[in-house]
């Protein structure tokens, strides 16, 4: 057993449920992504099992800023923008990142008050995986070695997308 991973809580059986084609199954694509690249392939197996395969459209509205968000994603294919209203003379929406394949969106649904901190929609029509925010959190603090390393990796993105949120806002008030 891996350190970090309950054994009440791991699921030992192969992850064949959901595969990208070819020979990349979604516990290979979690160890490629942003955030889960961290994990021993167990572990990947096990938060695999927890996610569902979704496809939405171009256009598709997951979340919008201020509201209770309840799914973490991960883009698969496709493309999500990130937006968030600017409060100046008016509000305005200003996209503050597009986010690919191996890249997430709906990491501020994982905390306590769970409220989005941006809209989130398709940029393109696009393959998610997606988790349930509330499930996720308690399989994670079951599991507080992967959780860590997890935390480790989110916090990353967390820091860049506040860097890229300051770069689109400055140019949003330098247009005006």
């Amino acid at each position: 057993m891996l350190p970090g991973l309950d054994a009440k809580v791991f699921i030992p059986n192969i992850y064949t449920k959901n595969t990208l084609g070819g020979d990349m199954s979604y516990c290979q694509f979690l160890k490629e992504s942003e955030v889960f690249n961290l994990l021993e392939e167990p572990e990947s197996k096990a938060v695999a099992e927890l996610a569902e395969e979704r496809k939405v459209t171009m256009g598709t509205v997951l979340g919008k800023e201020g509201d209770k968000g309840e799914e973490f994603y991960l883009v698969v294919e496709g493309q999500l923008e990130i937006s968030i209203n600017a409060a100046l003379a008016e509000p305005i929406p200003v996209t503050i990142a597009t986010v690919g394949p191996g890249q997430i969106s709906g990491w501020s649904s994982m905390y306590k008050d769970g409220k989005l901190t941006a809209t989130i929609k398709a940029a393109k029509s696009s393959k998610l995986l997606v988790w349930n925010a509330a499930k996720l959190h308690e399989f994670l603090l079951r599991n507080c070695g992967m959780g860590y390393r997890i935390l480790q990796q989110l916090l990353a993105v967390v820091a860049r997308r506040l860097v890229n949120t300051r770069v689109a806002l400055m140019s949003c008030v330098m247009e005006r």
